[in-house]
């Protein structure tokens, strides 16, 4: 593998500036990251700027020794970025804190393959794009991606949750896939609405996971899922098929669930 070069964060903001795609393969960028700094936030309402991002943004096999964040405050109101190309951070090493409270994407959304070593903080996003990637990502505190918005599919195969993770209020128009991903603290997944199929075959559970409250419009799977601890399923409502084979059912709550065609 290369040498690993130092970059520091005002080289990406200039190129924001300048509306340059952001291509930044193998590098350390060493202090914060603020990705809104290189736009001029304008008023979307009483309460809030938005930033608009036209570079493509991309990067691959980097590590982030600060945070990396696409909000801020301005006058005591918070700017959120609004990315219109895409978002990508494949292979990436987070050490600070990432947060994308907030934003906006039009473009692909890929963060597969990433480590994310401190709190994580997707709530609020907005993704347009046909697929959202977050598979193989290994997470060693909090991740949080609460009250978002998919407009496609949400993919997050094989990763590994190292705290406790949540996507409650969550809503996602394609289908959902945490097949064989491994949940070590406690899985928030209540008042979720998935309108496609959603998998979580072979996933292992090492805390409570809680489903209470989600609408799934499709088929569910949940084949061969350990549950160490209890899953609560109540008032959940399933419009069509749900597979609970090889799944422990003592460790199902499912009082007042609507579990169709089964």
């Amino acid at each position: 593998m290369k040498e690993m070069k130092e970059m520091k964060a005002s080289e990406i903001v200039s190129l924001i500036k300048k509306g340059k795609p952001v291509q930044i393969v193998n590098k350390i960028i060493i202090d914060d990251l603020d990705l809104t700094a290189g736009c001029d936030p304008f008023v979307v309402n009483a309460a809030m700027l938005q930033c608009d991002i036209q570079s493509n943004i991309y990067f691959e096999q980097c590590v982030f020794m600060g945070k990396v964040t696409s909000n801020r405050t301005l006058k005591n109101m918070p700017v959120k970025g609004a990315f219109k190309n895409n978002l990508v951070f494949s292979n990436c090493d987070f050490r600070g804190e990432v947060d994308f409270d907030g934003a906006v994407v039009f473009g692909m959304v890929n963060f597969s393959g990433s480590v994310f070593r401190e709190k994580a903080n997707f709530n609020h996003i907005t993704a347009w794009a046909k697929t959202c990637h977050f598979s193989e990502i290994n997470t060693e505190k909090e991740f949080f991606v609460i009250n978002a918005s998919f407009a496609g599919n949400l993919f997050a195969l094989g990763s590994t949750f190292g705290g406790n993770a949540s996507f409650q209020q969550t809503t996602v128009n394609g289908m959902l896939s945490f097949n064989y991903s491994t949940f070590k603290g406690r899985a928030e997944m209540d008042m979720m609405g998935i309108s496609g199929d959603t998998y979580f075959n072979g996933v292992n559970f090492a805390k409570i996971a809680n489903f209470s409250w989600s609408r799934f419009l499709n088929e569910v799977n949940f084949a061969n899922a350990n549950f160490e601890e209890q899953a609560f399923f109540e008032k959940v409502f399933i419009l069509n098929k749900v597979n609970f084979d090889g799944v422990n059912r003592e460790k199902l709550v499912l009082k007042d669930a609507f579990l169709g065609n089964n």
